[in-house]
């Protein structure tokens, strides 16, 4: 329990006493096995409410999962079982960013849903990977850079200049697999040879489409355990929003696109948030979508019926289904954070797993949608399905911390490497499995969270936590 004054802000005793507090159901798992707090993470029933709004968005999201499906590979049947597995054990993977599957920071992630999964006898996996992230989010890590025996690849062999403005999902150029070694250039080791043979040919219109082709080439090279993967992004997000706009049954067109009372409210409710012990974890940096020119993403400000930027791409989309469908198929705009969950969890009601700072603004995000919905009396049967969610958001990223590389730690088996980390990583107590927290002892705002929970201005029973 002790922590590094160097780096840590707030000791892993602490992060854990508020975590404990906020999510009281958790303390069960304190000395639990990892098998066993993954069988509850992934154990939820399907929505019974009769709430329409929440059955017609499940509809759109089957519909949305199968034509995903399809596109990538999947057969009809398939696709089917993908559609049923987020209809009756609604539950959704958020936790790491579109990196490829063997980068740590995904890899120990997706093997924490395979227990989860594997706990239920469950053969499909949907996860969904944010890809409104930069090639490099901090020194050489992000989804253009990969560690391979030590040694630093850049995945794509672009320069800086090409990586530090652009987000991965951008259509502005042509991707494909250099694992071009930057610490030792020359030929290829043994590893990064035999990587590159495991990774797609040929070039793709965006670094995310790369990616997720590269990740169903190495999920079917090591997952040994019989389960489908499908993996979305933000340009499938996208796909689903149009679905929605483009169906006059969905309450998201009716509700927060035609009735514009009801977007500036939400507006409203997370504003407010800034001046409560909650600020900084949830801000409306970009209303509802984000500008997007060639991959550079920039925020877009609701003006009247308008949306408009404030920088000097001069970008104005017009607030109405026509307009921002067609935006939206061309990749101009592109769903935000908020506008993802409403329609992949909130609307439809699938539990979503996420990390550190996700366990905090979810629950946010849902008590400012639900404040926004307490003024309209049509309304009324959705507040009251969400007031009965189960766990809606929960804890599952990072919830394995190991030092050894995946890809290395996978070859070293001569077969059956998934089934063996499994056992071995199932069998360790939550606390263990861990590690030292770091993505919450060295974030600033689990620090003062944690300041702010022992002078007792937060706690399960703030006003503002009545959603979690």
């Amino acid at each position: 329990m002790e922590t590094s004054p160097n780096s840590d802000l707030v000791s892993k005793g602490e992060v854990l006493a508020l975590i404990f507090e906020l999510f009281p159901w958790l303390r069960q798992f304190e000395q639990a096995t990892l098998n066993d707090y993954a069988k509850a993470a992934f154990s939820v029933g399907s929505d019974r409410s009769g709430c329409v709004a929440r059955s017609q968005a499940m509809s759109l999201l089957r519909s949305r999962v199968a034509a995903v499906a399809q596109r990538q590979g999947y057969s009809a049947e398939a696709a089917s079982r993908f559609q049923t597995e987020i209809e009756v054990a609604p539950v959704l993977q958020c936790g790491p960013h579109l990196h490829l599957l063997i980068e740590p920071d995904a890899f120990y992630t997706h093997l924490f849903s395979l227990m989860g999964l594997r706990a239920h006898g469950r053969t499909s996996y949907i996860s969904y990977a944010c890809s409104t992230v930069k090639f490099v989010e901090r020194g050489r890590k992000g989804p253009a850079w990969l560690h391979v025996d030590g040694d630093a690849v850049n995945v794509f062999g672009l320069s800086r200049s090409k990586m530090i403005p652009y987000s991965i999902l951008g259509r502005n150029g042509c991707y494909r697999f250099h694992l071009q070694n930057v610490d030792r250039p020359g030929d290829d080791s043994e590893a990064i040879s035999y990587l590159r043979d495991l990774l797609p040919l040929g070039e793709f219109q965006s670094a995310a489409e790369a990616l997720k082709a590269a990740n169903l080439c190495l999920w079917k090279r090591y997952s040994e355990s019989q389960v489908d993967f499908l993996q979305l992004d933000d340009s499938d997000v996208a796909d689903l929003v149009a679905d929605h706009l483009s169906d006059g049954r969905s309450w998201l067109r009716a509700s927060l696109i035609e009735d514009r009372a009801f977007a500036m409210r939400l507006i409203h409710f997370i504003d407010q948030l800034a001046d409560t012990a909650w600020r900084g974890w949830l801000k409306n940096s970009t209303h509802f979508f984000w500008g997007c020119i060639e991959g550079r993403l920039f925020p877009l400000w609701l003006d009247g019926r308008v949306l408009r930027s404030k920088e000097t791409d001069d970008v104005c989309v017009e607030l109405s289904p026509p307009s921002l469908v067609e935006a939206l198929r061309t990749g101009r705009i592109v769903p935000n954070l908020l506008l993802m969950f409403i329609v992949t969890s909130i609307l439809p009601g699938v539990r979503v797993l996420g990390g550190s700072r996700h366990t905090i603004y979810y629950p946010l995000m849902r008590w400012a949608f639900c404040e926004a919905l307490r003024n309209n009396h049509r309304d009324t049967q959705l507040l009251n399905a969400l007031s009965k969610d189960e766990r809606p958001g929960v804890w599952g990223h990072r919830i394995i911390s190991s030092p050894c590389e995946p890809f290395s730690l996978l070859n070293a088996f001569s077969r059956g490497g998934i089934e063996t980390l499994l056992e071995q990583f199932g069998k360790m107590s939550i606390i263990d499995a861990c590690g030292p927290l770091s993505s919450f002892t060295q974030d600033p705002l689990w620090a003062e969270l944690a300041v702010a929970y022992s002078s007792g201005r937060v706690g399960r029973q703030s006003s503002q936590w009545a959603f979690r």
